[in-house]
């Protein structure tokens, strides 16, 4: 009700979380804010993300660009974004790592999930299905989030049957 004194939050998870990044150095807190970078983001903005001297951001940010995490996006101002291709390789790279079985395993159950999506769904692919249409009004985030979900699994299976495929290449050369 208007008026009524809103309960207190309890912030002592984000505290804490951000008194453990604080006490990380430089490099390590412009790297977690580089991270998150989706959009283009001037040097300025991710050093006070970072608690650092805009100095120091550009040095380490820069030194991430060299090595392909960022991409640097844009020039006076300097401007850097997440490399998405370079952590697709990661996840794909990570994934190389898993033997023969426990790539079909995952294959299998990421293939049985999407199976049981697609019939519950009636559609092919998540973007055929309309949520309004699955969910009344109370259920239409939760039919969203299986949506997102199933799109994860889809991008899953793909990657895993790329890595499947490309260690059956590498076996035969």
């Amino acid at each position: 009700m208007p008026g009524e004194p809103t309960p207190p939050v309890d912030s002592s998870l984000s505290n804490e979380f951000a008194d453990e990044l604080a006490s990380q150095p430089a490099d390590e807190r412009v790297y977690r804010a580089a991270l998150q970078l989706h959009e283009p983001t001037r040097v300025a903005t991710i050093a006070e993300r970072a608690d650092c001297a805009v100095d120091t951001a550009r040095r380490h940010l820069r030194k991430l660009a060299d090595i392909g995490v960022l991409e640097q996006t844009g020039e006076s101002p300097d401007t850097f974004a997440r490399n998405d291709s370079y952590f697709e390789w990661r996840k794909r790279n990570r994934l190389a790592q898993l033997s023969r079985a426990e790539l079909r395993d995952r294959l299998h159950e990421l293939a049985n999930q999407a199976a049981s999506l697609r019939e519950r769904f009636d559609a092919d692919r998540p973007s055929d299905v309309d949520a309004l249409e699955h969910a009344d009004r109370v259920d239409v985030e939760a039919v969203r989030r299986d949506l997102v979900d199933w799109q994860t699994i889809r991008e899953q299976i793909e990657r895993l049957e790329t890595v499947r495929q490309n260690r059956d290449q590498w076996d035969e050369a």
